[in-house]
């Protein structure tokens, strides 16, 4: 008997426009109707997720920003693991040297030292790599998809700090760059993975993992690992796969992923969240 869906985001419940479909929205309606907890497990702040839940409909449990923020279904913290002061700076510097975008996620809302208009370049470089876009529908998709205001730009990082950050995440890292800054880092008493898109590197405390947080969350809930399924498509969901069996991976996912995966599913194009609940839904009659 399935008792809970632990679920990604970006890349798997979420098509590659940010949607979620209707139908599965309405499969996760149903599942929690019949009792199936469906959590939430992103690396995206909490504020994030909120949109997102609301805008499905939902009121669920979730754990945010790749394991260091866990939130009841009515946004209450319940544990948070911070990021010494000492990598803020180290990656500020890193980023002014280099010249690359930093974001700072922290409990209430993420925050960035750089312009609005130095982040849409970042993106702008980014995205007509492999597309032939115009400067209007660049700047259309800019804020559908990064719809901070003024107050998450140029803020002073002393300010940033003493609002504790949870997690750092460069994005839109040049292609050259991209390995040999995640190698780089991943020898520190960090922890570093990447998530779905945008060339990112993600930062959290050692403790900070989607594993750890769903194993104490399952802990204090009183859910067996096999009474829970995980759905994910990134580096930054391993941590579930290792360390529960039934974990599955949809079919857009990393490779490595798909092969630590017990099963695969449909694309996040083709409902692939679906097909999971479906099939749990139908195996819990």
């Amino acid at each position: 008997m399935i008792k809970l869906i632990a679920c990604d985001v970006d890349g798997t419940l979420l098509d590659d426009q940010g949607q979620p479909d209707p139908e599965t929205k309405a499969a996760i309606r149903e599942a929690e109707n019949q009792g199936i907890q469906f959590l939430i497990c992103s690396g995206r702040s909490y504020f994030e997720v909120q949109l997102l839940l609301e805008e499905c409909g939902l009121k669920a449990e979730a754990i945010c920003l790749n394991g260091a923020d866990l939130r009841d279904r009515c946004g209450v913290n319940l544990k948070t693991h911070f990021i010494d002061d000492q990598y803020v700076d180290q990656m500020q510097t890193l980023a002014d040297q280099r010249g690359y975008i930093v974001e700072f996620h922290c409990q209430d809302q993420t925050y960035l030292t750089c312009s609005q208009e130095t982040l849409y370049q970042a993106f702008y470089t980014y995205e007509t790599k492999d597309k032939d876009w115009d400067e209007a529908a660049a700047r259309a998709y800019f804020r559908r998809l990064w719809y901070y205001n003024e107050t998450n730009y140029n803020q002073p990082l002393a300010k940033i700090k003493q609002r504790k950050v949870v997690k750092i995440e460069f994005i839109y890292l040049p292609d050259p760059d991209y390995q040999e800054l995640f190698h780089q880092l991943s020898g520190q008493n960090i922890n570093v993975t990447s998530g779905f898109c945008f060339n990112n590197i993600e930062i959290n405390d050692k403790k900070a993992t989607k594993g750890n947080a769903l194993k104490e969350y399952c802990e204090l809930k009183g859910i067996a690992e096999k009474e829970t399924v995980v759905i994910g498509d990134s580096y930054n969901d391993m941590s579930m796969f290792e360390l529960f069996p039934c974990s599955v991976a949809v079919a857009n996912a990393a490779d490595d992923l798909k092969r630590c995966a017990r099963y695969v599913t449909k694309s996040n194009n083709e409902r692939g969240v679906e097909r999971v609940i479906r099939a749990i839904l139908e195996k819990n009659r």
